[in-house]
């Protein structure tokens, strides 16, 4: 078995116009990916991991406060009308059970044929990850620094008084202040989603931003609306911008040892992408 380096520096080049996005070379991405993703908890198939890994790319200028590529997998739908779906999580870094199902469904998206095109963005803030903490380098929570239309009003002030400037809830000097927001702002706009889906712990639930829709049948989590926040995710995208965003929130590690369960899930989240945008086309009519 390979052993990969505890540090390995990135292979970079530059753009032709000499600007400071950097360029990982895809063997770097390869080795990073292996490098991020062997570390989360649980099982997994190493061959089709490295499958994975082969495959991952980068939106130009995507990279954390402190270097490092924030990486996706694009899995191509086989449907002509296929719903674009984006998963993303450990946008927080102390939410590892987030990042080994974000591991599970990229591997099994490579050994089956999904009706749905996806993108899976496994590690949205590889700092956090690193320091084992929810903020990012800068000690900012990501998913408050997203630019919702209410955020120069309500972010900061909400955070002083309702969380009482609790330091891991901190949304950031300024809306989209952070190189981990800019590049998930990108990536959306480069994949132009129908439908996000975030995976977070401890809650466990699933907690629905979007049309009102028949709740699915999946036991293990119940089906919920927690409502969003300024500078969260479903504030930006649902509120602002009519995208459904689905937070699986993980029972702790529950998830870990019910994995068979979450591939079903998998499966349920592209029937509510599905049905969501019937009901948003709809009500366009």
């Amino acid at each position: 078995m390979k052993v990969l380096k505890e540090e390995t520096a990135p292979a970079l080049t530059f753009t032709e116009e000499e600007t400071d996005l950097p360029i990982f070379s895809q063997e770097y991405l390869q080795e990073f990916c292996m490098r991020e993703l062997v570390d989360f908890p649980g099982p997994y198939e190493r061959k089709r991991l490295k499958s994975v890994c082969e495959k991952v790319n980068v939106v130009p200028g995507c990279q954390s406060n402190n270097g490092d590529p924030i990486f996706h997998y694009d899995r191509a739908g086989r449907e002509n009308n296929s719903k674009r779906i984006l998963v993303m999580s450990m946008i927080h870094g102390d939410e590892t059970p987030a990042g080994s199902v974000s591991r599970a469904w990229m591997t099994r998206l490579e050994r089956i044929s999904p009706r749905n095109t996806w993108r899976v963005i496994p590690v949205a803030n590889p700092d956090g990850v690193k320091l084992r903490t929810r903020m990012n380098a800068n000690g900012v929570d990501l998913n408050r620094n997203f630019p919702s239309a209410d955020w120069e009003k309500s972010a900061l002030k909400r955070w002083k008084t309702k969380k009482r400037s609790d330091p891991r809830r901190y949304p950031g000097p300024s809306s989209a202040s952070e190189p981990e927001t800019k590049c998930l702002m990108s990536a959306i706009d480069d994949f132009n989603p129908d439908f996000v889906i975030s995976v977070h712990t401890p809650l466990g639930v699933l907690d629905f931003d979007g049309p009102k829709i028949k709740s699915p049948n999946f036991a293990p989590l119940p089906w919920t609306s927690l409502g969003n926040f300024p500078g969260s995710l479903g504030r930006y995208m649902w509120v602002d911008k009519k995208v459904p965003v689905l937070t699986i929130e993980l029972k702790g590690a529950d998830g870990l040892r019910r994995l068979a369960e979450f591939d079903l899930l998998q499966d349920i989240t592209g029937t509510i992408a599905i049905q969501a945008d019937k009901v948003l086309k709809k009500s366009n009519k």
